[in-house]
């Protein structure tokens, strides 16, 4: 008996072993030959290994997801980038023009010739040497076009499986899902009629919102020369836009000569001087660096106040960790954050799970609220590892003052502004020195700073207090002088008139 009870257990074992080796082939196959539709819409697998160049121009606008004036809207800024990737001699570069509100604006440069990588800013005729780029920079550029997508499933057809028969944009597609050489799982929608690539989407962890679908959505073809050429690109996270681009000019094999590639003439070259942990100000305030942030560190009789969580989980767990080794054994009592935007608040649920209590605008708190209550399975962090509920308090009156009686932090609100509608500064009054974010920056290796609307607004906020400060320190970028202030501001109001 117990003989034959082991036999039918073995047999069982084979059945369910076969059986799921082959759903697993059935997979494959199935989305091998959605696949192979794909190859041929796109002209043939010959046509796309033939492509050793392209050349792309798109415009439009981002939309500014986490970065508005106001929590839970979403502002839009013109947006464009040039971008010509090599691959034949791994070679790529890219101008972006873009900006952010309050008058912030950028136009700048990245170019990589195999490894060898420089970056240049075309407002202050400045370049950066970036030696040992990573081959995935390249893939990175590669990825705007769906053909490389097509091409890329293809090479890696083992990992390939059939996601399902689906709608998208009201017309039947099959998904197709395998892994990419970064180890990321893509998705990539089909459509059933063309066999064109409508989109791709991938899993990842958003640095507020935790578990998130990430889209790249080409939303109709054109056909030129042969080749079926998409007409732009949408980007969303959890199905809310963050760019919408159009594309201009997309071209394959165009004639490239060396100086593409190289940085326009004229420029200088400056060197940024690697970061130093922490910058002591006086005995009690500190600013430590973390992932290329200030973040502020005040250390009081019984406990420390930190303003600012830029970035992520990974560089706040950074920026605890140095301020622990500034302030042992003293708690982090308090975390306020200038504003919303994620590279100032993203990596706010670190210190929430330290037991910390958030010092926040009126405006922003259930904002917070949200981003306490998001799922992080994908990307556990500490928050979701030790679930804490929130504690917040919200300034009354503008101002909120930390004191022991010795060291003494006011956090205030200077009110609505160009670049957020609400927006605190950390004013120590022993230190004559203000913390902020985004109201001046300059580059880290000491230039001259640059004034804009945002600028303006906070230089007529000091004069209208009559506050005593000598110094501003940002989050972004070395510590500047009132004096520097006033001569942004005014080198602005100049080149206005």
């Amino acid at each position: 008996m117990k003989k034959a009870i082991y036999l039918f257990v073995l047999v069982l074992f084979f059945v369910q072993v076969n059986f799921s080796q082959n759903i697993t082939k059935q997979s494959y196959e199935k989305a091998r030959e959605v696949l192979d539709k794909a190859v041929a819409a796109y002209g043939g697998l010959e046509n796309l290994r033939g492509i050793q160049n392209f050349t792309l121009r798109a415009v439009g606008e981002t939309v500014q997801r986490n970065q508005s004036r106001k929590t839970f809207t979403a502002d839009r800024t013109a947006y464009q980038i040039d971008v010509t990737v090599d691959m034949k001699n791994n070679r790529f570069v890219q101008i972006v023009k873009g900006g952010y509100p309050g008058g912030f604006s950028y136009h700048n440069g990245f170019a990589v010739d195999k490894t060898d990588g420089v970056t240049f800013d075309l407002v202050r005729n400045t370049f950066v040497v970036r030696p040992n780029i990573q081959a995935a920079a390249i893939r990175f550029r590669q990825r705007w076009i769906p053909q490389y997508w097509v091409l890329n499933a293809v090479e890696r057809a083992s990992r390939l499986r059939y996601a399902g028969k689906t709608e998208f944009d009201r017309r039947p597609h099959h998904a197709v899902s395998y892994a990419n050489e970064d180890g990321a799982e893509n998705t990539l929608y089909f459509d059933e009629k063309t066999g064109l690539l409508s989109k791709f989407e991938g899993l990842g962890s958003d640095r507020f919102f935790g578990d998130s679908v990430f889209e790249m959505i080409y939303p109709a073809y054109r056909t030129e020369n042969g080749q079926p050429i998409p007409t732009g690109r949408i980007s969303k996270i959890n199905d809310e836009l963050t760019e919408e681009l159009r594309f201009e000019q997309l071209a394959f094999n165009t004639s490239l000569t060396d100086d593409k590639f190289k940085v326009p003439g004229g420029m200088k070259e400056v060197t940024f001087p690697a970061p130093q942990p922490f910058n002591k100000i006086s005995e009690t305030v500190y600013t430590v660096n973390a992932g290329g942030y200030n973040v502020l560190a005040v250390g009081f009789k019984d406990y420390v106040f930190v303003m600012e969580a830029p970035g992520g989980d990974q560089i706040s767990r950074q920026a605890i960790e140095q301020i622990k080794k500034i302030f042992p054994d003293k708690p982090i009592r308090y975390i306020a954050v200038t504003h919303h935007h994620d590279d100032h608040a993203g990596g706010l649920r670190t210190y929430i799970a330290e037991g910390a209590t958030v010092i926040a605008a009126p405006g922003e708190k259930t904002f917070f609220e949200r981003i306490v209550k998001s799922k992080f399975t994908i990307e556990p962090d500490p928050l979701a590892l030790n679930p804490k509920e929130l504690k917040i308090e919200t300034i009354q009156n503008g101002r909120r003052v930390l004191t022991d009686g010795t060291t003494t932090v006011e956090i205030l609100d200077i009110g609505a502004g160009p670049h957020a509608e609400e927006m605190l500064v950390a004013y120590l009054p022993n230190e004559k020195m203000i913390f902020q974010g985004d109201l001046l920056n300059r580059p880290p290796n000491g230039d001259f700073p640059i004034a804009n609307d945002t600028t303006v607004h906070f230089a007529k906020w000091i004069e209208t207090k009559k506050l005593a400060v000598e110094k501003i320190i940002p989050v972004h970028g070395p510590v500047t002088t009132i004096d520097e202030l006033r001569t942004a501001v005014k080198a602005k109001e100049t080149a206005q008139k």
